[in-house]
């Protein structure tokens, strides 16, 4: 039996196939690219005004998703063509349009039938096709590429056909179904993902009313009983050393929950950013991403433990609503101030995994133990992207963040009439753990 040739690529019948050209290539990255970078931003639009918690999750993961992507297909182009074609500018008006359309969704059924219905199928189809018709050995690097994406994407995908048929009931099915058919004529109207399928001669009247406006307001859904509860015992009781350390760990988990504000807050940080280069999406939506995870440590630690934690914990939006009052960049030096003041030993990351090893809980220590690496990474990422354009020396940048922070406080009191103002920590440990809290003494101030 011979050694297979072409490094078990393909054969050399395909390989003699000329497939895509480097020209055809860079024409449909372009288009790859820009839809790419806009699926970020909507995701960017969309995460904190969306109240379902799994479409919030799922979104921080594909907008991440969609940076990596972007910067993959741009990185291809600048390996094809020199000087590169521009990548920052939209190369098709008619997509231009086809996203406008998007941007009209009026709930979170019509946002997932433009993702998850209409726009990421026709990418995938897209990328199927590529791959399919690129050179297995003259377009290599393409063939690898495009691997790689759709291995996110066909998980991606698999995700969105399930939540689009969770959320659509039999009373929206023929809205649903509308709505869909409106946005695929306006893509088909840019000639499809790619920009080679026939135009039809009209489209269908637009829903657009005026300019977009992002709302970056946070909500939660009617399951998180405790959404407007702006009570914080969980950090004071995770750090005070005459609690037990099971109740300590306890109180680290619901920390953990609680993150979902910084993917909130962060995105509107990101959407309105102006002039970064495409490292800085990159960093910055992988950072979204992971805050987001973190979370979602929180709800996997109480489903294993079967704790109703919607109903139990006061997962509310407090420091999302806080920050959208301030500046990008001062929302942005709020959360470098926080995380610096996460690394000390003593009293930071390292301190908290301590806590949850010793409690004898595996799986609160390894969440911990997680939660800690990433936080070294989200150190370097803000001093790479912040500090410079602070003009601060890091503890100067602290400072500052927490002075800004602390200048939020009474932004909340707008919002306290929507819910009971109670300290909820020792109703829940009682139902967590079977016993009292063993903290006496709660110091509920806002920092």
């Amino acid at each position: 039996m011979p050694i297979p040739p072409l490094a078990g690529v393909t054969t050399y019948a395909r390989a003699a196939k000329p497939g895509f050209s480097v020209e055809e290539d860079v024409k449909r990255f372009q288009r790859y690219a820009w839809i790419e970078k806009r699926m970020m931003d909507i995701g960017l639009f969309w995460l904190a005004p969306t109240p379902e918690w799994e479409v919030k999750e799922a979104l921080a993961l594909h907008l991440s998703l969609a940076a990596e992507h972007a910067a993959a297909i741009r990185k291809r182009v600048s390996e094809m063509r020199n000087p590169a074609p521009r990548m920052d500018v939209s190369p098709d008006e008619a997509l231009d349009r086809f996203f406008e359309e998007v941007l009209s969704a009026q709930d979170t059924l019509e946002k997932l039938v433009a993702l998850y219905g209409v726009l990421r199928p026709a990418l995938l189809k897209a990328y199927r096709a590529h791959l399919e018709q690129c050179n297995p050995i003259l377009d290599n690097p393409t063939r690898h590429m495009l691997r790689h994406i759709l291995l996110d994407d066909e998980e991606t995908a698999a995700w969105g056909d399930a939540a689009v048929t969770a959320i659509t009931g039999d009373a929206d099915k023929e809205r649903a179904l509308a709505w869909a058919a409106h946005l695929q004529a306006y893509l088909q109207a840019a000639g499809g993902v790619s920009g080679t399928e026939p135009v039809p001669a009209t489209v269908p009247g637009s829903r657009v009313a005026g300019a977009f406006e992002p709302d970056f307001f946070p909500r939660r859904d009617k399951r998180f009983a405790r959404r407007w509860t702006f009570v914080n015992p969980q950090r004071q009781v995770s750090l005070d050393e005459s609690v037990p350390l099971e109740e300590r760990s306890l109180a680290l988990m619901c920390r953990r929950i609680l993150e979902m504000d910084v993917p909130e807050y962060l995105a509107r940080v990101i959407a309105l950013a102006q002039d970064e280069p495409w490292d800085y999406y990159v960093d910055m939506t992988r950072q979204l991403w992971d805050e987001a995870r973190h979370a979602m440590m929180g709800t996997a630690y109480f489903e294993k433990r079967g704790i109703a934690w919607k109903d139990l914990i006061a997962i509310h939006p407090g420091m999302s609503i806080r920050l959208a009052t301030l500046a990008p960049l001062d929302a942005h030096t709020v959360l470098f101030a926080i995380e610096q003041n996460l690394m000390p030993a003593k009293s930071g990351k390292k301190l908290e995994y301590e806590i949850s090893r010793s409690a004898g809980d595996p799986l609160a220590a390894i969440i911990q133990d997680f939660d800690w690496a990433d936080e070294v990474l989200h150190v370097h990422t803000g001093r790479r992207w912040l500090l410079a354009r602070l003009n601060l020396s890091s503890q100067e940048a602290v400072k500052r963040g927490l002075q800004l922070r602390a200048s939020t406080v009474h932004v909340l009191d707008a919002y306290t009439d929507r819910g009971e103002q109670v300290n909820w920590w020792p109703q829940f440990v009682h139902h967590a753990l079977g016993h009292d809290t063993a903290q006496r003494e709660f110091d509920l101030t806002r920092q």
